[in-house]
């Protein structure tokens, strides 16, 4: 009764808190400009336009940040195979017999890898589509090669 478990994640070039440094310095300079501007020119609209501008900022980068950790969990069994996306808050887990799902990889209308695709029986999910091109195939190797029996040889 072995289970293999593969996390796909997202790959990100920054931490949780350089992104808030970022958005801490942007903001900073910002009001810093707006107030040079609205003391010494006169220029005293500019800093509600400078407010508005940082809440912009600020959804865009709440935004980002609320989807930074999603990922897709598959856990392969003696007999089924499940897929648990998680996306922000919410979870959904599909389960498939291990004998007869099928992974392959679905595609965009310009004939471009847009994710990773499990089916069974008319049902399908899903997933990876936040891996760039190359970590979806790596992704689909190890998956197949997950779902190789052991009294199928290696």
């Amino acid at each position: 009764m072995s289970t293999n478990r593969l996390q796909l994640k997202r790959t990100l070039a920054s931490t949780p808190r350089e992104r808030a440094l970022t958005f801490a310095l942007i903001a900073t300079a910002s009001f810093a400009f707006a107030l040079f501007l609205g003391w010494f020119v006169g220029a005293w609209m500019i800093v509600p336009f400078a407010g508005i501008e940082v809440g912009c900022v600020a959804l865009a980068f709440w935004w980002f940040e609320r989807r930074s950790a999603d990922c897709d969990v598959i856990e392969i069994g003696d007999s089924s195979v499940s897929v648990t996306r998680l996306r922000g808050k919410a979870s959904e887990t599909h389960v498939f017999a291990r004998a007869w799902v099928q992974l392959d990889i679905e595609h965009d209308k310009e004939g471009r890898d847009r994710a990773l695709r499990m089916r069974q029986s008319g049902r399908a999910i899903t997933f990876g589509e936040f891996l760039r091109s190359s970590e979806r195939r790596a992704a689909m190797r190890n998956i197949r090669s997950a779902m190789i029996p052991a009294w199928a040889g290696a």
